[in-house]
């Protein structure tokens, strides 16, 4: 899933061990590494990204289903809970995971807002249309 500067990444690392940087220093590298990914410029194409994005997520729904047990029906079960909430995790991880001192992009967090509450999210539009247009 984060294959796509994940090679600029592990450079980074690579060079601060052999300079005799340790791990907690380390941490200080990333949090200086503020350059955004654009995921859709990657070296894989269209085709192989939808592969990753369909593995990835497979992986998932494996790990709802070892919870929920071996029922074969359990494989259907965790792909509704996959797909339901999905957004819920990913703002709670981002809200309360995540800690970057360079901050979260407001596009991001706008736009899993619109995806957990789309009915609020077309009111705050059509509000912001009507007296800021």
């Amino acid at each position: 899933m984060f294959l796509l500067n994940y090679s600029r990444v592990e450079d980074v690392k690579m060079k601060s061990r052999a300079s005799g940087v340790n791990r907690e220093e380390e941490g200080a590298i990333h949090s200086h590494y503020s350059e955004n990914v654009l995921l859709k410029n990657s070296f894989f194409d269209d085709k192989c990204r939808k592969e990753l994005k369909e593995i990835n997520k497979h992986e998932i729904i494996v790990k709802i289903c070892e919870i929920l047990g071996p029922c074969p029906s359990n494989l259907c079960t965790a792909e509704e809970i996959l797909e339901t909430i999905k957004y819920e995790i990913a703002n709670y991880v981002i809200h309360h995971e995540y800690e970057s001192p360079n901050g979260v992009s407001a596009d991001l967090l706008l736009w899993l807002d619109s995806k957990i509450n789309p009915g609020y999210f077309k009111k705050l539009n059509e509000f912001i249309d009507k007296f800021f247009k």
